[in-house]
């Protein structure tokens, strides 16, 4: 499975990319809480293998035009009767926060899955105190649809 955007390649994230860099990620952010932080190689491994193969998982990995691999985004669970799916884009390498990845990525693997799967909303929490991340997502349309857990929840209707 492969995305690409203007400054970026999307692929299926592969075990061969689980590095001590990519664990380092889940330390480096305080905002992930919306699934279980990964501390140690073996826990990230099992996760990653743990979402292979199922058709209601879409897992990539963002790589840069160089090959850098500088996060991922994933579609969790894709409710393809309901036509929805939930979202989570983690930009790990620092660098790369706030220079517009996640739009593009976001939008780009949005299109894709309102063309080949007919999804039609995408969900996704965010916390409260991430006000960066809120205003990007409401850049690329997502609008708030009430508080949920430590955070918001928000919506994008694709149609």
């Amino acid at each position: 499975m492969n995305i690409s955007t203007k400054r970026f390649q999307l692929r299926t994230l592969a075990i061969k990319d689980v590095t001590e860099k990519y664990l380092s990620w889940f330390s480096d952010t305080e905002y992930i809480e919306f699934s279980p932080k990964r501390t140690n190689m073996d826990e990230l491994i099992q996760y990653i293998e743990s979402r292979e193969n199922r058709e209601d998982v879409l897992f990539l990995a963002i790589f840069t035009d160089d090959g850098q691999h500088i996060g991922n985004i994933k579609y969790e669970p894709i409710d393809l009767e309901n036509k929805n799916a939930t979202i989570g884009v983690l930009i790990g390498e620092r660098e790369w926060r706030g220079k517009g990845v996640a739009i593009e990525v976001v939008k780009a693997c949005n299109q894709y899955l309102h063309k080949n799967h007919g999804i039609e909303r995408i969900d996704l929490e965010v916390n409260k105190y991430n006000k960066h991340a809120m205003h990007v997502y409401q850049k690329i349309g997502f609008q708030f649809s009430g508080e949920a857990g430590n955070g918001f929840g928000m919506f994008l209707n694709l149609k």
